[in-house]
C-alpha cells in the first residue's frame, strides 16, 4: 500500500511539472539570484496533487495552510508535519529530501510558494 501511495505521489508530482512546463529546472532560481515565482513553483510541485487552484484533488485543499506561519508552512513542506504535529500522508513528498525540481528547496522558494498560496481565493 505504501508503494502505491508513493507511486501515485510521484506521478502527480511529475504531472504538475509537465502541466507547468518546468521539468527542466525552470523554477530553480537560487543559482541566478532572481526572485522565485511562487505560481510556477506551485504549478510544478503542488498542483498535480492539490489542484490548480489549491482546492484539493489527490491531496487536500491548501487554503488553510496560507494562514500558517512561515515556519509552520516550511515544516509541512520539508518534513510533512502540520503545525498541530500531525504527520501528512505518505503520498506527500518530503521536499527536504525530494527537492523542488531535483534540488533542495531554498527558503526564498518556500516563502514564494507560501506567498502565492495567500493570493488564492
Amino acid at each position: 500500500m505504501l508503494a502505491l501511495a508513493a507511486a501515485l505521489g510521484t506521478a502527480a508530482y511529475q504531472a504538475g511539472e509537465r502541466l507547468a512546463g518546468t521539468g527542466g529546472g525552470a523554477v530553480v532560481t537560487a543559482a541566478t539570484g532572481t526572485v522565485p515565482d511562487g505560481g510556477a513553483l506551485y504549478a510544478a510541485s503542488c498542483a498535480g496533487c492539490h489542484g490548480a487552484d489549491a482546492g484539493g484533488a489527490l491531496g487536500p485543499a491548501l487554503r488553510a495552510s496560507a494562514a500558517w506561519s512561515g515556519a509552520d508552512f516550511t515544516q509541512a513542506v520539508l518534513e510533512g508535519r502540520t503545525p498541530d504535529g500531525r504527520t501528512l500522508g505518505a503520498v506527500m513528498p518530503r521536499f527536504a529530501t525530494a527537492g523542488l525540481d531535483g534540488a533542495p528547496p531554498t527558503q526564498a522558494q518556500l516563502d514564494a510558494l507560501h506567498a502565492y498560496l495567500k493570493t488564492l481565493p
